[in-house]
């Protein structure tokens, strides 16, 4: 059994849950396209192109994929117990959507009322056909059901936590050689891609069984934030070169199995000025305050609430650019937002970034980030990279 990915037994609970879903909204099958609904039901990871591909589960006879010819090995090596429906080519002479509907017809899918997860394949790499709504027969019964994964994957069960929490171990580890690397002259590339491979390097080493996602699964880097630059909370890389005096936003983390976290620290070359420090200390001020607030059985906007209150009180709101944070998973960004205008109610086995943040333009940027899973009675903090000044002045 490998311990690093989840169980197949996990993956045929997750299809009784859609089927259950299923019949309670009385539709006889339902049709999925996007490649992480894909992947979070079977554990099927595919590299989506332009050719497009569907997971089909009827109610009560055997799930299927449609797949191109490309793909047909790698199913039958990685998920034997799905079956196949393959077509060769895209566009090809004959367009892969009317094939696809073809298939529907032969095994009697819209015989009964559909759901779908949207009006067709998910359009990547060039990707473009005509909507299946418009192919399948008038008289034949869909529902739209979009929203449906994305509400099941809110609450992570126990191998999904396991595998965050992995994840926040080596984003770690990451993160402490990038800080050890970074040095007055050194320039960001070279920093982040000496702790990324030795990171990763340390992380294969230790997780026997573990088949990474990509060829560096654990990393940590600045993503252009540096001196002046951090100040852009979403700037890109710039191959900057560090001086002394620079304000330092970081990144790190490691995908397991497809499953991430979030570290982000405020670090700096030599001694911070008293401006520098004072803005250190709202910023970690506001983050306290929210981590604080995390618990089960409150609306989200209490979170960022917690944080702007702080900002308000020190007279930096103005210098507030995003929300407190966001929850993290299959991907960086999910919901729900720890967010003023959200009233989502925080549950059990929700995991959250806590990162509030304030920016002036030309001078910083002030943002640690911290992976929070919450739990039964409160929550557990992940990532307990240092968060005090001393301990990130390089």
């Amino acid at each position: 059994m490998n311990n690093y990915v989840i169980s197949k037994e996990n993956h045929l609970r997750r299809i009784e849950k859609i089927r259950e879903y299923q019949e309670k909204n009385a539709m006889g099958s339902m049709i999925f396209f996007s490649p992480i609904s894909i992947y979070y039901l079977t554990g099927y990871h595919f590299i989506p192109t332009e050719r497009p591909i569907a997971f089909v589960l009827p109610q009560h006879d055997e799930p299927w994929f449609f797949v191109p010819r490309l793909e047909q090995e790698h199913l039958i090596e990685k998920i034997p117990w799905v079956g196949r429906e393959i077509y060769f080519e895209y566009p090809d002479m004959i367009h892969p959507a009317k094939l696809f509907v073809k298939s529907l017809k032969e095994h009697k899918i819209l015989d009964t009322k559909v759901g779908l997860e949207s009006t067709t394949f998910s359009a990547y790499w060039g990707y473009t056909g005509p909507l299946l709504s418009d192919l399948i027969d008038k008289e034949t019964s869909y529902e739209m059901h979009s929203s449906l994964i994305p509400e099941m994957r809110k609450i992570k069960d126990g191998e999904e936590l396991r595998l965050i929490k992995i994840s926040a171990k080596y984003g770690d580890l990451a993160h402490q050689l990038l800080q050890k690397y970074t040095e007055e002259g050194k320039n960001e590339v070279e920093v982040s891609l000496q702790a990324c491979i030795e990171a990763s390097k340390q992380m294969m080493d230790d997780l026997k069984g573990f088949i990474p996602r990509g060829l560096l699964p654990a990393h940590a880097g600045y993503r252009g934030q540096i001196g002046e630059w951090s100040a852009i909370p979403h700037s890109v890389i710039e191959k900057t070169v560090f001086k002394k005096g620079d304000v330092l936003v970081t990144g790190a983390a490691a995908n397991v199995s497809g499953y991430l976290s979030e570290l982000e620290r405020t670090m700096f070359i030599g001694s911070p000025s008293e401006k520098q420090r004072r803005y250190f200390d709202v910023m970690k001020k506001a983050q306290d305050a929210a981590l604080e607030a995390f618990k089960p059985g409150i609306p989200c906007s209490e979170v960022d609430k917690a944080s702007v209150n702080v900002f308000k009180e020190e007279g930096m709101k103005h210098l507030t650019q995003h929300h407190t944070g966001h929850a993290i998973g299959m991907e960086g960004h999910e919901a729900p937002f720890l967010d003023i205008g959200v009233n989502e109610i925080i549950q059990p086995g929700m995991v959250f970034t806590c990162e509030p943040g304030i920016y002036e333009y030309k001078f910083g940027g002030f943002r640690h980030s911290d992976t929070v899973i919450i739990t039964e009675d409160g929550s557990e903090l992940i990532t307990p990279y240092p968060r005090d000044l001393d301990p990130l002045i390089i």
